[in-house]
């Protein structure tokens, strides 16, 4: 099968520590050019991966033969690129969030389906091997009615550089930058059911208006909770993501990955999988979904991860801001918010 023609847009961090050194490794695809704002950037970093364009412009970008973009740029300038890629009918694949608002997002999926676009959003965790297992055993219904799910993601305080930025970007901390993508993980493992209402605490230790703490629950629609924390600034010695769910008859729990079933009158523990490393299951998830990515382009399997839930997502985040602010639960019209 031809080799799906890509451009990447944006080339920092994440683009050269992750995604470009991916792609590079994929024999199913070339990586035809990259774009950023600071031209000599790209220049450096085509240099260096081999890559035969770097462009000053997303319109010299779109010019050129290529079927999909992968975009990496900063959250602010995503809704602006996405859409450029879309009306040049290129196929996407953008790192979360989809847009800076559910609105802004709306537009963009609307769009992506009216023109026919496959239209990714980055949740890599998705793709971890453990998640995966996870959600197996919920989907076989080996844990029972699962009613009960905590997740959290916390990292240590690496100073107030980051927040500045992110007062500048869309003006929300770490709620929207890290509570997203867990409240992506629990609305995928809880797929069955829709929201019915949330509440949320919101904790400012190092910027006055940029959340570093953030405390939520969601509650669903059949009775069943979840609950999840991110942190910049709890005081911890490493990073912590993690997600336990709790059913009639059994628990799973991720990082690392076990299982605990009730068996007559034993408590049986099952580990399904070698432990593996933070970052062993990071370049794994996201070498996974950019395999899965490039082979929605050629048409072999569907998005996943798809606009549409990027938008309820963001709904379900902005509710949360919402509830803080407020000092209240906020309810959630269920047509609007549904798990995918």
């Amino acid at each position: 099968m031809k080799k799906v023609a890509l451009a990447v847009v944006g080339t920092g961090n994440i683009a050269q520590s992750v995604h470009l050194p991916i792609l590079r490794r994929l024999p199913t695809v070339e990586v035809v050019a990259v774009y950023d704002r600071n031209y000599s950037t790209a220049r450096a970093v085509a240099e260096r991966f081999d890559i035969p364009y770097a462009v000053r412009s997303m319109e010299e970008l779109l010019a050129l033969p290529i079927a999909a973009v992968d975009i990496c740029s900063s959250t602010d300038s995503h809704a602006e690129i996405v859409s450029a890629c879309i009306e040049a009918s290129k196929d996407v694949f953008v790192e979360r969030p989809l847009a800076r608002t559910s609105d802004e997002a709306a537009i963009l999926a609307e769009k992506a389906r009216r023109r026919g676009i496959k239209l990714m959003v980055g949740m890599n965790h998705r793709f971890r091997t453990d998640v995966v297992l996870m959600k197996n055993y919920i989907e076989q219904a080996q844990l029972g009615h699962v009613y009960y799910a905590k997740a959290g993601w916390l990292k240590p305080y690496r100073g107030d550089g980051r927040l500045h930025a992110l007062a500048q970007q869309h003006g929300r901390g770490v709620l929207f930058e890290l509570g997203l993508s867990i409240v992506d993980l629990l609305l995928y493992l809880f797929r069955t059911v829709t929201v019915r209402s949330v509440s949320a605490s919101l904790f400012y230790n190092s910027h006055p208006t940029i959340e570093d703490v953030a405390i939520a629950t969601i509650n669903f629609s059949d009775g069943s909770v979840a609950s999840l924390e991110t942190s910049w600034s709890l005081v911890r010695a490493d990073d912590l993501f993690y997600c336990n769910v709790y059913g009639k008859n059994g628990s799973a729990f991720i990082n690392p990955f076990k299982v605990v079933q009730q068996q007559e009158r034993d408590v049986v523990v099952h580990t399904p999988m070698p432990p593996q490393s933070s970052v062993e299951a990071y370049t794994r998830a996201y070498e996974a979904e950019l395999k899965h990515f490039v082979a929605a382009v050629q048409g072999l399997v569907p998005i996943v991860s798809t606009a549409e839930e990027a938008v309820e997502r963001l709904r379900v985040i902005e509710a949360l801001y919402q509830s803080a602010l407020q000092h209240s639960e906020v309810h959630l019209p269920s047509e609007d918010y549904v798990t995918a």
